[in-house]
């Protein structure tokens, strides 16, 4: 039996959220205006580029309710959702138990027809409104008796069985669900200030720039384009990135590319090659930090795990820090290449960042670099080149590339 279009929506949870005292009421605005821009960047990208989502949203008891039908785009928008910890597709139903067990048998029939039926089932009963006599407990005995009475071939399990059935009791309309769908958690983009993520072709640096993301700030997008010295496969490559990466925040943002190659080549010509590495990552900070105040960001976010290579030693991590105007946000900073593949895997960079391409850090640099350089000896090096005529070279021929996903 199919339910009513109206007695459907979408239920949402959070935790972080929850915790936020007298703000967060302003954390649930922002996660709101999140999912409505996602859920109608997927009907946008259907063919209609003017499609608006027209469902109502409202907020009932430290949830989030969406008036709307459960579709492949509401989930997938779901899932880029940062800010949520769960969310169920859920029927409404009229709060008194013969409603509640109809509804929750009908929709144990229609999970079946789904699904095929399940070995085991709880019921978990939660009561916002206390309008029903019984205790959680003894609704989820009650519920529970009917459905095996229904569905002889189901046994109760009270730990991990294969299918919980969900009520949220409400005074007028409760709700009843058999799908959770794990939330990504963390605090909605918008909620935190923006940031300027330096992106490579690398594994590391879609990763951080995402898990900025997943902390609430918005991040602008910038690459540092070997040109004429790698092909165009890289920024294809990179551009490919900053998708994946568009694809958690409302908002996709453009690829700021400086052409960097030649910068290097007169930064290699003039210095040591065991500083090279070191003096083109303080030339990269200089200039993402003359470039971040344009884009509204308030500081850098970088791919740098310590240890991980050379350049990134304390000490040399140090040197670098000390050309930054900005502060610099290092998410991996204490992770190891394994969690960060598999932090690659799970955002849905991977693939795309283990496609051949060459690192502009790598361009002339010395197989045995410096591990233990000091602010001294950089800018000692700095003054056979013209720091400043560079950094502004670059601003200049900044190219700008759309990465909507």
């Amino acid at each position: 039996m199919s339910t009513p279009e109206h007695d459907r929506a979408v239920l949402l949870r959070y935790h972080e959220i929850a915790l936020k005292g007298q703000n967060r009421r302003w954390f649930e605005d922002r996660l709101e205006g999140n999912v409505r821009l996602l859920i109608e960047r997927g009907l946008r990208a259907g063919g209609d580029p003017q499609a608006r989502f027209s469902g109502k949203i409202t907020r009932q008891h430290g949830r989030i309710l969406i008036e709307t039908a459960w579709n492949e785009n509401v989930r997938e928008a779901l899932c880029n959702s940062f800010g949520l910890s769960s969310f169920s597709p859920i029927r409404k139903v009229p709060t008194d138990h013969a409603s509640l067990i109809r509804g929750a048998i009908e929709e144990v029939d229609a999970y079946i027809r789904r699904h095929g039926q399940p070995s085991d089932f709880r019921v978990l009963s939660r009561r916002s409104d206390k309008v029903l006599p019984e205790t959680s407990v003894e609704l989820d005995q009650l519920i529970g008796g009917e459905l095996l009475r229904a569905f002889p071939g189901l046994k109760v399990k009270l730990e991990k069985p294969a299918l919980y059935v969900g009520i949220e009791v409400r005074r007028d309309r409760s709700f009843i669900w058999t799908e959770k769908v794990p939330g990504l958690g963390g605090l909605p983009v918008g909620s935190n200030g923006p940031l300027l993520a330096m992106l490579s072709g690398g594994l590391d640096s879609p990763v951080a720039a995402i898990q900025t993301l997943r902390r609430g700030s918005a991040t602008r997008l910038m690459h540092f384009y070997g040109t004429p010295f790698v092909g165009e496969e890289v920024l294809r490559k990179v551009i490919d990135l900053a998708r994946i990466v568009n694809r958690y925040q409302p908002k996709p943002e453009p690829l700021h590319v400086v052409p960097f190659g030649k910068l290097q080549e007169r930064i290699a010509l003039a210095t040591s090659p065991k500083l090279r590495t070191v003096l083109y990552r303080r030339m990269m900070v200089r200039i993402a930090c003359a470039l971040a105040p344009r884009l509204g960001a308030h500081g850098l976010v970088t791919g740098e795990s310590l240890g991980q290579v050379a350049s990134q030693t304390v000490e040399n991590l140090a040197t670098i820090n000390a050309a930054a105007t900005l502060p610099i946000i290092r998410p991996l900073v204490t992770c190891d290449k394994d969690e960060i593949i598999a932090q690659a895997q799970r955002w849905g960079s991977y693939e795309t960042s283990i496609r051949p391409g060459l690192d502009c850090c790598t361009l002339f640099a010395d197989r045995h670099p410096a591990l233990h350089s000091s602010i001294d000896e950089a800018e000692a090096q700095e003054s056979r080149f013209p720091v400043q005529e560079l950094v502004d070279e670059a601003l200049a021929g900044i190219q700008v590339h759309e990465a909507r996903w």
